[in-house]
């Protein structure tokens, strides 16, 4: 089993209008609505691909009563933790091409409130095969909350996926997380210098691996990825860029790469994989799915190459 935590899931709701105008009302022709945040939307693309996963993380209020509803309409195993915040929401209102997103804070939490999320998080660690840890953190947490999370997976000995950024991610290498997967802009804000070429971006995953991680995958867009691993030091290119939402790209991507962990891939393998899936989630309109011949179809236009910086 892989469990995908999401310490601050959101439920994502769009609205569609004719046109946007500020200051005055709109009439909403189509309202959607479905359980998001990076975690989540990893463990839907792994039901969705018949993989045995759970979500986990903390919820509150009506909303996270609705997220948690979404999760089980679409079959998605889930065990959260529950505050007595409220889950945020993110609001997309869509016009024409044009989508103009409002975030909401989401709930703090308190001392008592995370002690009892970890203590869940550790005993449903206990059945994992691998663990995932993306997204942002909610107000109220420490900076080094993923890295307490990182140690507490490692004390069952289940391996490490960690998809975040900012401050949590630099806090986070001290526990040494088995594969940190972050993209060129991230790698590079760790670190404290570009990560454009692929040179600088290879020169940003082993400073990483030196700060603590284990194993370092930054994706670069449409661009490809670079992989610094205990298999070798690869940058991967990709043929035709395929178009469509670039959102849920990453999380996908970090899917790919717990199932192929859990399996016991070689490296290259699994980068297959996730590449393959993070080019089908682009082809889909909302984020926790993939087109399974986009992702099919890509996986073999991949080229690979040992490099050096």
């Amino acid at each position: 089993m892989i469990l995908a935590a999401c310490p601050n899931p959101a439920l994502d709701v769009t609205y569609r209008v004719d046109r946007l105008v500020p200051g005055e009302s709109h009439r909403v022709s189509q309202v959607l609505q479905r359980p998001g945040g990076k975690g989540v939307n990893v463990a839907a693309v792994l039901h969705e691909a018949a993989a045995s996963v759970t979500a986990t993380g903390i919820v509150g209020g009506a909303s996270g009563a609705e997220l948690a509803c979404a999760l089980d309409e679409l079959g998605v195993s889930h065990r959260f933790s529950h505050v007595a915040g409220a889950t945020r929401r993110t609001v997309t209102v869509v016009a024409g091409d044009e989508a103009t997103v409002f975030n909401e804070p989401g709930p703090t939490v308190g001392i008592d409130e995370w002690r009892t999320f970890t203590e869940l998080f550790a005993s449903l660690a206990r059945d994992a095969a691998v663990v995932t840890l993306s997204g942002s953190l909610p107000a109220g947490l420490a900076v080094d909350a993923y890295a307490e999370l990182t140690r507490l997976a490692h004390d069952q000995g289940v391996p490490v996926v960690l998809d975040c950024s900012g401050a949590p991610l630099v806090a986070a290498l001290s526990a040494g997380p088995d594969v940190v997967k972050v993209n060129a802009e991230e790698a590079g804000a760790a670190v404290g210098r570009p990560a454009g070429t692929m040179s600088e971006t290879l020169s940003a995953a082993l400073e990483l691996r030196h700060m603590g991680a284990a194993e370092c995958v930054v994706t670069r867009g449409a661009e490809g990825l670079v992989a610094s691993t205990t298999a070798g030091d690869f940058g991967v290119t990709t043929g035709v860029p395929v178009a469509g939402n670039p959102t849920g790209a990453g999380d996908a991507f970090t899917a790919g790469l717990a199932l192929g962990i859990e399996h016991d891939e070689h490296w290259l393998r699994r980068l297959r994989l996730a590449a393959g899936w993070a080019a089908g989630a682009v082809a889909r309109p909302t984020a926790g799915s993939v087109d399974r011949a986009v992702a099919a179809h890509h996986q073999t236009s991949l080229t690979f190459q040992e490099i050096t910086v």
